[in-house]
């Protein structure tokens, strides 16, 4: 092998070294950055959970507020009113 061919075949290997070490690198940034959006996906899941449970809850309080004073007064209190419905009557069988 020539001087130069020597040169250039080891120049191309120290490229594909700082290649291998730069995609090495990148890859270790890019799953702690997958890891940190995995930990906020989580607590944005957690936080649509408990909105979810939050309106099962002031639903329920509204339906018994209908026969409870205390719970109605409650509910208003936080700025919820509670409007009721009148009930359909049955259409007359033909």
């Amino acid at each position: 092998m020539k001087a130069p061919q020597f040169y250039i075949t080891t120049g191309l290997g120290a490229v594909c070294l700082v290649l291998s070490v730069v995609a090495i690198s990148l890859s270790r940034s890019n799953q702690s950055l997958q890891s940190r959006f995995q930990s906020q996906q989580d607590e944005i899941n957690r936080g649509t959970q408990s909105l979810q449970i939050g309106q099962s809850l002031i639903k329920d309080m509204a339906e018994v507020s209908v026969k409870n004073e205390k719970i109605k007064l409650v509910l208003a209190r936080n700025g919820y009113t509670v409007n009721v419905n009148p009930s359909p009557s049955p259409s007359p069988a033909q």
